[in-house]
């Protein structure tokens, strides 16, 4: 029976070519598209996951409430882990790790390279009993044992040396804080197997802490026995028993924090117990990780709702053009039920033709995925390769959905053809089914909402992202090259560079400021600002610090007063405010223009406030993201003492022979500091890369679905043309023109997209609305970009129908009525 049915699916497919190739194509791009959709999703909930007993792993964190604000923190004080561990049976295991945030200058001075790099942890010999500990060379019982023991990634170690087994061989750090900016020498015993890019720590560099016990006993206190209230937190983990109440054990946990910790009325704060494996979509976090470790699960939902959206025009055109083809099958149907074949017989035939078109599609799908998986991999930012598709889970759910999608696109094609009657087929193959029409349109109509909705939704993506763009710190961002500095010298260092890199007659400005623009994990900018003419009214608002040519390097919009002058040093007690800070004291600009005012940061004594006059206002920009109101911002020309980075603007049209001229100065003036740089415009690009991989993914859907529903639309029209072939001879004959026989076949085509437009207008609308309430600021949702996206949807149902309704249009009417 069933090489019966193979023969006869077989016999078809040759004998209806168009229709099978216009199936297989738009059959295989959705699958294709759903495959490489799973493999994204698979790999974002996959993230941290492929460590030992990963279900067990916990981060201990804290939760804490200070001036009305609240905030979910990956850091734990130092005593807590020592604590659960003798208290709670539950907690089998745990670690914790210090990361210092500035990155470390790692130095290789056999062979004078520096890497900087910002993954690097002080861990303890316990970190291999919780985290997976895969060491290509060393011994892992004793890789921490010694104080001065760093343990390399795969990558780093290659760096550094190559193929070489780089063990008991010595690289020297500098670090602002771990060795206060002067090398110290460390011994390399291990190398670790590169951890997958689904983790949510990437450890380039581990480092015994041993080299920073001074550090942490230093002014008469113990990081290790902080319960809150002093210094020592670190990004702690926990392993606990399977089935463990984490309810219950947080909640007798913060009984003993409480009994250990003193009050401050101005500050509460609590444990916090949360699972590795969701780590990664856990917004409150935000600021303790780096953002491209922390994703947003609701963008996961909307790629799976867009392949599940393209998949679905893909078995509509099946459906569609199966149900419409059913004419060339009438004959046959009648005949083996003549014969003695019963409906379920007929029903396993056409489902089983379905499901050898879909499984043929797969093939040419995973064909597809092998060659556009690079185009894949660079919109969504991953890195996958063809070892990436041989995973269970992924087969499993690719064949499964090829099976449910050749069931389903089967299904009504399958149930209508066995339906047809006998007698009625048999007296004329010509036949029409009020039913079968209507479900037609109806799936046309489906389809054509699908397609305006992901068009429209691209579009307004697209422009929200090229407004972030026009930002007036990311309009400069393609020319500003970042370097990092980040204390690792004097200023009289900082100044000598920049005497010599302006030395340059194409390189216009050099300047130092805060690490823009300012992204959540980086540390907060506010301070407390105080206007003695106002009385002690303390303002919560952001300071930005920099040297004199910092409006100039950022293109600042001057409003009132002046900026920085180079040839008035009492400028370096000079201040700039933007626009929100004169509203926030509602106060003209001339009245706050030669304002005193004193600022320091919340948790700084008062003797540490700095003092200055306001000598401008400044138009408003965002140094924050989109994401956020632009809050009261102060300017200082002082740079920061800690977080400072340099930035050169380079003329456009020279930027890899002005990098290497400005890190050749930088090496002269700055031997044995490395070199890190980068581009403000990269730094924009990480803020929101969970954005731009949304609107790029959408993109590519929506490229996808118009393609796949251009093919459905030239089987249909192909049929339509076939189906009123006699009519359109009797209306030639009758004396209608070439253009009222095309707006014949066009009318039912754009009646469709008529009702389809009603239904995908308000509904985008509303989700386009809901996304934008994600920014703070946003572009206006109007008419336009619907309107665009319906002409051109028109244009490509014109282009597509066109073909065979003019080739329909201009044959001769004798050979059209030639025969009944």
């Amino acid at each position: 029976m069933f090489r019966n049915y193979l023969t006869i699916a077989l016999r078809n497919f040759k004998r209806q070519k168009g229709f099978t190739l216009l199936n297989l194509a738009g059959l295989a791009t959705g699958l294709a598209s759903v495959t490489l959709i799973y493999l994204f999703i698979l790999d974002e909930k996959g993230f941290d996951r492929f460590h030992p007993d990963s279900n067990n792993l916990y981060i201990l964190g804290t939760h804490s409430r200070s001036n009305g604000q609240e905030r979910t923190s990956a850091y734990a004080a130092g005593a807590w882990l020592k604590a659960l561990k003798s208290r709670f049976p539950d907690v089998v295991g745990g670690t914790q790790l210090v990361s210092l945030g500035y990155p470390a200058s790692f130095w290789d001075k056999k062979a004078d390279k520096i890497l900087l790099s910002e993954n690097a942890f002080w861990v303890n010999p316990d970190f291999k009993e919780v985290f997976l500990f895969p060491l290509v060379y060393g011994n892992p019982e004793t890789v921490f044992e010694k104080p001065n023991s760093i343990v390399l990634s795969k990558t780093i170690a290659w760096q550094f040396f190559g193929d070489q087994n780089p063990v008991g061989k010595t690289l020297e750090i500098s670090h602002i804080y771990a060795t206060n900016n002067t090398y110290v020498p460390l011994t390399v015993t291990g190398v670790l197997d590169d951890y997958p890019e689904n983790s949510h720590i990437q450890p380039d560099y581990l480092i015994s802490t041993g080299m920073l016990r001074a550090m942490m006993t230093a002014n008469n206190q113990n990081w290790q026995e902080n319960w809150g209230n002093g210094d020592g937190y670190f990004l702690t983990y926990l392993h606990l028993k399977p089935d463990t109440d984490i309810n219950k054990l947080q909640r007798s946990f913060y009984q003993v924090v409480q009994a250990n910790v003193t009050k401050n009325p101005d500050r509460a704060f609590e444990p916090v117990i949360l699972p590795l494996k969701d780590v990664h979509f856990n917004e409150a976090l935000r600021s303790s990780y780096n953002n491209s470790r922390i994703g947003d699960v609701k963008y996961l939902y909307i790629f799976a709702c867009s392949a599940l959206l393209v998949i679905i025009i893909a078995s509509i055109n099946y459906m569609n053009l199966a149900t419409a083809r059913a004419v060339r099958r009438a004959k046959e149907i009648g005949l083996r039920k003549v014969l003695g074949s019963n409906r379920l017989q007929l029903v396993w035939q056409f489902l089983g033709e379905s499901l050898i078109t879909t499984f043929i599609a797969l093939l040419i799908a995973l064909l597809l995925i092998i060659i556009l998986l690079p185009v894949f991999n660079e919109i969504s930012g991953k890195h996958f390769t063809l070892a990436h598709l041989v995973q269970g889970k992924l087969i499993g759910i690719t064949l499964s959905t090829t099976l449910l999608v050749g069931l389903l696109a089967g299904s009504y094609p399958a149930l209508y053809l066995s339906g047809l009657l006998p007698i009625s087929v048999l007296k004329n193959a010509r036949f029409a089914s009020r039913g079968s029409d209507w479900l037609r349109k109806g799936l046309v109509v489906l389809q054509y909402t699908i397609t305006i909705l992901l068009i429209v939704s691209t579009g307004i993506m697209m422009k929200q992202m090229s407004f972030i763009r026009q930002s007036t710190l990311s309009k400069s961002g393609d020319q500003l090259l970042s370097i990092r500095w980040s204390g690792m010298a004097s200023m009289d260092k900082y100044r000598s560079l920049k005497q010599r890199i302006l030395e340059d007659p194409d390189i216009q400005v050099v300047t130092m400021a805060n690490h823009l623009p300012n992204q959540d994990y980086f540390g907060s900018l506010d301070h407390d600002v105080t206007f003695p003419q106002l009385g002690n009214q303390v303002y919560q608002w952001a300071g930005m610090n920099g040297d004199f040519d910092l409006p100039q390097a950022f293109n600042l919009n001057l409003l009132a007063g002046r900026t920085f002058r180079n040839d008035n040093p009492a400028d370096s007690s000079a201040y700039l405010l933007n626009e929100s800070a004169v509203k926030a004291l509602n106060l003209p600009l001339d009245k706050v223009l030669g304002m005193r005012l004193t600022i320091k940061r919340p948790y700084q004594d008062p003797a540490q406030k700095m003092e200055g006059t306001v000598v401008g206002i400044v138009r408003d920009f965002p140094f924050r993201s989109m994401h956020h109101t632009i809050s009261p911002l102060a300017i200082s020309a002082r740079p920061d003492p800690e977080d400072r980075i340099v930035y050169v603007k380079l003329p456009a049209g020279k930027f890899q022979e002005k990098i290497a001229e400005v890190e050749a100065k930088w090496k002269q003036v700055l031997p044995g500091i490395g070199f890190g740089h980068w581009f403000m415009s990269e730094e924009f690009g990480r803020m929101y890369e969970g954005e731009t991989r949304m609107a790029g993914l959408f993109k590519a859907f929506s490229l996808l679905s118009i393609l796949i529903a251009c093919l459905g639309l030239f089987g249909l029209s192909s049929y339509l043309a076939e189906r009123r072939t006699k009519e359109i001879g009797i209306r030639k004959v009758m004396g209608a023109s070439l253009l009222q026989v095309m707006g014949l076949l066009f009318t039912p085509f754009l009646t469709l997209l008529a009702v389809a437009c009603v239904l995908a207008i308000p509904l985008g609308w509303f989700m386009m609305h809901r996304w934008l309430q994600d920014f703070t600021y946003r572009i206006e949702l109007n008419g336009a970009i619907f309107l665009l996206s319906i002409i051109l949807v028109i244009l490509l149902t014109v282009a597509v129908v066109s073909y065979e309704t003019i080739k329909a249009a201009l044959v001769n009417p004798i050979r059209s009525l030639r025969s009944e």
